[in-house]
């Protein structure tokens, strides 16, 4: 009786063995050996958000959505007399006028970083008359802030430099080589184009230079009431990647400005 029984045990045994050898190469039949081709798989970079079109300031609704207006002189001044809004005629955008009295500026609500601002400008009859703007403006409000001024001054127009005393640094500056020819009561555009913290210039089509290593770098943008009466219209920003722009290998043609 135990002879037979180890012999039943045995031949289970033997069957359970038989059974799962078979079914471990019919798995293997189906599903073919992995190849090693030496290359690596990489995946697939995660798609970036893209970036806003055009914000334009001054045609964009509300103006003061946009702008917060601070002077030292007079805080209860109302800025809709320094600073006011007029149509520009027909088929032509606003026009924003800003008397220049008091002393003082607008800066934008929001603060930017990688961006490209750009505007034009008009003096109406004041051939000496001055004006900039600043970038990176930095809290707190105060004449003058914690920024980097473009000069719009005729004589100096272009010049770029830290706000004197404010502790803002940079690791040079631009002043332009000789003065622009930019006559009074013409409009003139300049295109500001700041990433990384670097500054670069362009006055009427023509590159006038770059600042480099700005401390800070990124800020609200502001428009100087500087004691004479100054014309802006058609200000718009533009957000940048971080990257910087690839340099145009061929210079840039001088561009004559509007006869509007």
């Amino acid at each position: 009786m135990r002879n037979r029984f180890s012999s039943l045990l045995l031949m289970g045994g033997i069957t359970y063995f038989v059974l799962g050898t078979a079914t471990l190469m019919a798995q293997d039949a189906k599903a073919p050996p992995k190849q090693d081709t030496g290359e690596k798989v990489e995946k697939p970079a995660p798609s970036s958000r893209p970036l806003p079109g055009p914000e334009k300031l001054l045609n964009g609704g509300n103006f003061w959505d946009h702008w917060k207006y601070f002077s030292e002189e007079e805080k209860e001044a109302n800025r809709n007399v320094t600073w006011k809004v007029v149509g520009g005629g027909k088929d032509l955008p606003s026009i924003l006028i800003c008397s220049g009295k008091p002393y003082g500026y607008i800066r934008t609500q929001k603060s930017y970083e990688n961006f490209r601002f750009s505007m034009e400008w008009m003096y109406p009859n004041d051939p000496n008359a001055n004006s900039g703007i600043l970038l990176f403006t930095a809290e707190p409000d105060k004449v003058w802030p914690k920024a980097f001024q473009v000069q719009l001054h005729r004589p100096e127009a272009g010049y770029v430099f830290p706000t004197p005393g404010s502790g803002a640094k940079s690791a040079n500056k631009l002043s332009p080589t000789k003065p622009l020819d930019l006559p009074v009561g013409k409009w003139h555009k300049c295109v500001l184009t700041c990433q990384q913290g670097n500054i670069s210039v362009m006055i009427n089509g023509v590159k006038l230079g770059e600042v480099t290593g700005c401390d800070p770098s990124k800020g609200a943008i502001a428009l100087q009431s500087e004691g004479s009466e100054i014309h802006f219209r058609n200000l718009l920003v533009e957000i940048l990647s971080p990257e910087p722009a690839v340099e145009q290998k061929e210079p840039v043609a001088q561009q004559k400005p509007d006869k509007t």
